[in-house]
């Protein structure tokens, strides 16, 4: 079993039977949009709770679940077993940059279990004036600014909003792409229109950071398997 475990041949079978997987996913999606078009507004677990009737059809979602799990656990397993070897400083980064790599893999994975476990997302709509709750936040809408910007044909908003934190106030101004984010809360301007009102995007997700500890582990490994390989030049 630990043979199996530690196989590069493992590894690619697990990739390439990945791959295959979500291959066989794409093309359920145009042909599901009522259940699929939904994906992205909730937490995966959330989602698949949310259709756990329809398990014909989102079953390939949790083979790929299943299949990343199994994946960890081999990363896990090859890391372990190359830092029980014996390691030279002459071949430090050539054998530890590939585990670094995988390390960071993991980080990326276990970033998105915890946002799709514990995470949610959340659109709410209000008009100028009104206040509402989220979470333990406080938040009022002040003004909706409708712009449009040099060079672009599509009509931009602004939403003016002041966030009371347990007692601590907020203001801030947020766009589409520039959200303000407080109490590990996002807030996003998703759309507005002339008679003041707005959809509020409202994230939480926790997993972010793992997200990039793991992106920044992956670019430390990557680079260290491109300088052992251009060392032998």
């Amino acid at each position: 079993m630990l043979k199996l475990l530690t196989s590069l041949k493992t590894t690619l079978y697990l990739i390439g039977i990945s791959i295959l997987v979500f291959l066989a996913g794409s093309l359920y999606i145009p042909k599901n949009l009522e259940i699929f078009s939904e994906i992205n507004d909730f937490p995966l677990f959330q989602w698949l709770y949310n259709n756990r009737d329809y398990p014909a059809k989102t079953y390939w979602i949790y083979a790929e679940i299943l299949l990343m799990a199994f994946l960890s656990v081999n990363m896990v397993v090859c890391t372990i077993e190359a830092l029980l070897e014996k390691l030279s400083r002459r071949t430090l980064i050539q054998r530890l940059s590939p585990h670094i790599l995988h390390a960071g893999v993991l980080l990326v994975l276990f970033g998105h279990l915890v946002s799709g476990t514990v995470g949610f997302k959340k659109d709410i709509t209000m008009y100028m004036g009104e206040t509402t709750e989220v979470d333990d936040l406080v938040v009022s809408l002040k003004q909706i600014e409708l712009v449009y910007i040099k060079g672009e044909n599509q009509q931009r908003w602004r939403a003016s909003v002041s966030v009371d934190d347990k007692g601590e106030l907020f203001h801030a101004v947020i766009e589409p792409a520039k959200p303000f984010f407080v109490s590990g809360l996002g807030l996003f301007a998703k759309s507005a229109d002339e008679n003041g009102r707005l959809v509020l995007g409202v994230v939480h997700d926790p997993g972010v950071k793992w997200e990039i500890a793991g992106a920044l582990l992956f670019l430390v490994g990557a680079a260290g398997i491109f300088l052992s390989k251009y060392s032998k030049l």
